[in-house]
């Protein structure tokens, strides 16, 4: 059912994106353990060096589940203030972005969003999951071009922060 019903959905919205993207061809589909039988799928968005978004949507028999997570890369340039502002930031409490420090690439801090969202089957529809799949995933383009250049200012934060809690906020 991943392959045939949903990924010529999903190809079509990561070609659409202009962005590099994976798998490319035919998907592989997952087993996942859990108390019921759940098959998944991992798609990914890349720039030119690294991963930018990754998205898993998990099909069970009583419903679906839609993964993500954003990498936001800075340089040694930003301001310490605004990745404490994000990684701070009361909204995600429970569900905190994470920061990771590489001295030995250019983009030195990495924050790391991670969020989830599904429902049963007589909740939403087909058409529910194609739209928050584009949703989600064009949020995650959005984040990734807000910072394009490896950096934010200080004044950015607010508008970047909307914008991250649109699909990551923990409830």
């Amino acid at each position: 059912m991943l392959i045939k019903k949903y990924w010529p959905v999903i190809e079509r919205s990561l070609k659409d994106t202009g962005y590099i993207y994976s798998p490319n061809g035919k998907p592989k589909t997952e087993f996942e353990f859990s108390h019921e039988l759940t098959r998944s799928l991992t798609f990914m968005l890349f720039d030119y060096e690294c991963a930018i978004f990754r998205e898993k949507l998990s099909l069970s028999p009583t419903g679906w589940m839609l993964e993500r997570e954003s990498f936001l890369q800075l340089t040694e340039e930003t301001n310490p203030e605004v990745i404490f502002d994000i990684i701070g930031d009361p909204r995600f409490r429970g569900f905190a972005p994470t920061l990771e420090i590489h001295k030995d690439i250019p983009f030195i801090y990495q924050i790391h969003f991670q969020g989830g969202s599904g429902a049963g089957w007589l909740v939403h529809n087909d058409e529910t999951i194609y739209r928050k799949i584009d949703e989600v995933m064009n949020i995650g383009i959005e984040l990734y071009e807000f910072t394009i250049d490896g950096y934010m200012r200080k004044e950015d934060v607010k508008d970047f922060l909307q914008l991250a809690c649109v699909a990551y906020e923990a409830y």
